[in-house]
């Protein structure tokens, strides 16, 4: 089977809102390959630097442009100093958001340059109460060797116009 076929089968039994089981977290084997590793450190630094509220931080593990593909609009930033200026994280806290958590994810394809995570995130708010999950797929790239999150698809809407969260 191609990896292409493979990879749409793979997005398309992950698409289902109800599933018997959870999908492995590929982050969480022991055994990870070098790439493998490599795209997890990303997603981790990703995850860390937005929980941070470091706007700065969390540009710098993205390549660019930058797009993302959520609430039905289709959103493009051009360098890490505008992803920055249009996320400020701390505003997002004002709605009741305190830290998000990966739940789990699965590498669906990879090549050298680029690696296609199919994910699931969950927002928390005060007292660890589970906001929303939401599955997306996130394509990261090596663009002079620096790996990034170059492109995310989601389901979590957009909470204010301009932003990426």
């Amino acid at each position: 089977m191609k990896r292409t076929t493979l990879a749409v089968a793979a997005l398309l039994l992950l698409s289902g809102t109800a599933r018997a089981e959870v999908p492995v977290d590929d982050c969480a084997r022991p055994d990870k390959t070098p790439l493998l590793a490599e795209g997890c450190a990303v997603l981790d630094r990703f995850i860390e630097t937005f929980n941070a509220r470091d706007p700065q931080g969390w540009a710098a593990t993205l390549n660019f442009p930058h797009v993302r593909l959520a609430g039905g609009e289709v959103q493009v930033w051009s360098t890490p100093d505008d992803y920055a200026k249009s996320n400020d994280v701390a505003q997002f806290a004002k709605t009741g958001w305190r830290y998000t958590k990966w739940d789990w994810r699965h590498l669906a394809q990879q090549g050298d340059d680029k690696l296609h995570f199919v994910l699931q995130f969950t927002r928390y708010g005060d007292g660890d109460r589970k906001i929303a999950s939401y599955e997306s797929l996130y394509i990261l790239t090596r663009q002079n060797g620096h790996w990034g999150v170059q492109a995310r698809s989601s389901y979590a809407g957009i909470t204010q116009p301009g932003n990426a969260y």
